[in-house]
């Protein structure tokens, strides 16, 4: 397979700003089914965006119990949540990083 460059997949025009539209998103989540709106609600929680959604789909699935449906989405979004790894932004502070190069212990 042929390495592919990021340039070269992107372009060179700039890329747009893409916004969600939070109108179609109320639309189509009826549609979506109960492990699909976790996942969104678990993507929200996990890395920070969606936060006008999150709440959406939590309705949604509040409105299915209510309505009868038994499907154990607290369960299911906690135990998603614990599998998940830690994400850590921190930046390491850059002495370390040169000490540990210059140590070898980075390759």
């Amino acid at each position: 397979m042929k390495n592919i460059d990021l340039e070269d997949l992107l372009g060179s025009e700039p890329i747009e700003d893409v916004k969600l539209d939070i109108e179609q998103v109320k639309l189509n989540v009826p549609l979506y089914d109960n492990f699909k709106l976790c996942e969104i609600i678990i993507c929200d929680r996990y890395f920070g965006f969606g936060e006008k959604i999150a709440p959406i789909c939590m309705e949604e699935l509040a409105k299915r119990r209510i309505a009868g449906d038994t499907f154990d989405f607290e369960g299911y979004i906690i135990k998603a949540q614990k599998e998940l790894p830690v994400l850590d932004f921190t930046t390491p502070d850059i002495r370390t990083v040169l000490q540990q190069a210059i140590s070898g212990k980075i390759k």
